[in-house]
């Protein structure tokens, strides 16, 4: 007897994306790597993510930027304008289908859309509005313009980006501008899925309103915390290391340490062999401010004579917190990732196969869903046009410009 199909995590769960480029695209990206069938709905022209560098294959074109790539996996596109009446009415009735509206639009945008969330909450009482805008639905801000920079050095995240190896293995560069959007997108996914949950109960869906700049303050950010509760600025990693921990100058790489706690700072201490420097005469440790400058130099001639691998392995051993610095292609080749199969193979008819990261979590009763790449623009327009538009046609529609 064949055993029967379990459904997925999210099976038969209706989505609509109304949002471009990273954030909001990541969580309705969760939600589709987790069985929801999900449409987003494009501008004319389509997500301005699919303009972000860079291009697989280094070629510029709307199908190739491995930003959209990544971000719209399992998706379906369809093109509307929703600058049209006849693309507003194709919007509310894919809604009054849906379980989920997630979209990045602004208060004033959703309403000329005539995707007011009041409106909708009355239209559709089970249908979940979920808005992750730059400064949330409501305040003086809420209609602010802002950019991925922006939002991060609004939320303060941007004052603890960390320098990081460079790809070409040169010197260490800063963290992109899009570094923090996904955090915004996780909060989002997270959100939508306690009112799911809330819906089970209640019958009824909601509004959920996550501000970008407050969700990346709350994942975590050390930092602001740091710099909240003791006045001053989170500290700057520099290439010279104290005594104190920071980046490892190793032969062939880095390693990042840290060792504010006498335990971690003896455990560098025996991963070196415990040298003179480190201990007074009756074999305590000293005090690591007074011996810094000797520290500092210690730990980089130690460094800089070892392996970044045999650096990590002597400190790990020795219940010093370290980790390796890796580049992508180390993550993803690893033995435990390679296990784990967390990285997945993908084929893409315009750009060909390639690895995309798996959704970060595994259920022993629940399959993962089978996910598929992300969509070419325009894809499912005229399926939808046809079920949402009569008595037009697609090519009706097309040629007085609600599709494209």
């Amino acid at each position: 007897m064949t055993a029967a199909v379990r459904p997925t995590l999210l099976d038969g769960l209706r989505v609509v994306e109304l949002a471009t480029e990273v954030a909001a695209p990541f969580a309705g990206k969760l939600l589709a790597d987790a069985g929801a069938e999900t449409l987003k709905i494009e501008p004319p022209g389509g997500d301005s993510a699919r303009r972000m560098a860079p291009f697989a294959g280094g070629r510029p074109h709307h199908e190739s930027s491995t930003v959209f790539l990544h971000y719209n996996t399992s998706k379906r596109s369809a093109v509307l304008d929703l600058l049209t009446t006849a693309g507003k009415r194709v919007l509310r009735s894919l809604l009054g289908e849906a379980d989920v509206l997630v979209t990045d639009w602004t208060p004033s945008c959703l309403a000329e859309a005539g995707a007011d969330p009041e409106t909708l909450r009355r239209e559709h009482p089970r249908l979940i509005i979920a808005a992750l805008t730059p400064w949330g639905l409501d305040g003086p801000a809420a209609e602010w313009p802002s950019s991925a920079l922006t939002r991060a050095h609004a939320s303060g995240a941007a004052a603890g980006v960390r320098r990081n190896l460079g790809a070409d293995g040169g010197s260490p560069i800063m963290a992109g501008a899009r570094v923090h959007e996904a955090d915004a997108g996780l909060a989002l996914a997270l959100a939508i899925w306690a009112a799911l949950i809330a819906r089970d109960t209640t019958g009824e869906g909601q509004i959920v309103d996550v501000a970008a700049v407050e969700a990346m303050m709350t994942i975590d950010r050390v930092d602001i915390s740091i710099a909240a509760n003791d006045g001053g600025p989170p500290p700057i990693m520099r290439s010279g290391r104290t005594s104190f921990g920071g980046r490892m100058d190793c032969a062939d790489g880095h390693v990042i340490t840290v060792t504010p706690q006498p335990h971690q700072w003896g455990g560098l201490l025996r991963a070196m062999g415990d040298p003179e420097w480190g201990f007074d005469a009756d074999g305590k440790l000293r005090d690591r401010l007074e011996i810094s400058d000797t520290a500092q130099a210690a730990i980089d001639e130690w460094a800089g004579a070892r392996t970044r691998d045999e650096v990590y392995r002597l400190l790990q051993t020795e219940s010093a917190p370290a980790g390796p610095v890796l580049r992508p292609s180390e993550v993803m080749a690893s033995e435990q990732e390679q296990l784990r199969g967390f990285f997945e193979m993908i084929e893409h008819p315009d750009v060909g196969a390639a690895s995309y990261t798996q959704f970060a979590a595994d259920w022993s009763e629940t399959p993962r869903a089978s996910r598929t790449h992300a969509p070419r623009l325009s894809e499912a327009t005229s399926e939808i046009a046809a079920a949402h538009l009569r008595p037009w046609t697609p090519a009706q529609a097309r040629r007085a410009g609600v599709i494209a």
